[in-house]
């Protein structure tokens, strides 16, 4: 990905502390910090659970509980309701209705000499493309590895939120 794009989208490791890195931070638990971080800040923000494996891993834990056979379908993809690269979260901001899309990935893992263990999570080109089509449409979209990349990113609108639900 030689490419720019008019939003954040490429992990730069030197923005995170040591710490952070070292602590082994997973995609699961990077959306739970964001989604916390927008709440302090009255966003309405909804995960997207775009490739339905939420809802496959309940059904599948269902069917096994009830002793069904599941060999064969495990991997059946069940069609597309949302389009392929769709943000994992989505959120409108007051005052304005303005739509925000963040795509969450997993930082890089280092170990205590500094050394990478697992690299950062890197957004795919089908989720570029659909953040750039929603930032021509005027949406805020961004890649983040951390609640600050998203604080730190949209700290005005963020605020111009909470006094639109304070006020």
């Amino acid at each position: 990905m030689s490419e720019a794009y008019p939003f954040p989208w490429k992990f730069e490791g030197y923005k995170y502390s040591d710490f952070y890195l070292m602590r082994q931070i997973t995609e699961a638990q990077v959306q739970a910090d964001i989604l916390a971080m927008l709440a302090l800040f009255d966003v309405d923000a909804v995960p997207i659970d775009a490739g339905g494996r939420r809802q496959r891993g309940r059904m599948m834990g269902a069917a096994r509980a009830a002793g069904v056979n599941l060999a064969g379908i495990q991997n059946v993809k069940t069609g597309a309701a949302i389009p392929a690269g769709f943000a994992d979260l989505e959120a409108t901001l007051a005052p304005d209705g303005r739509s925000l899309y963040i795509e969450v990935k997993a930082p890089a893992w280092i170990d205590e000499k500094k050394k990478i263990i697992r690299r950062a999570g890197q957004p795919s080109k089908e989720q570029l493309e659909f953040l750039v089509e929603k930032h021509r449409r005027g949406a805020i979209v961004l890649v983040a590895w951390s609640a600050k990349d998203v604080e730190d990113y949209v700290a005005a609108q963020l605020h111009l939120n909470r006094r639109a639900f304070r006020s």
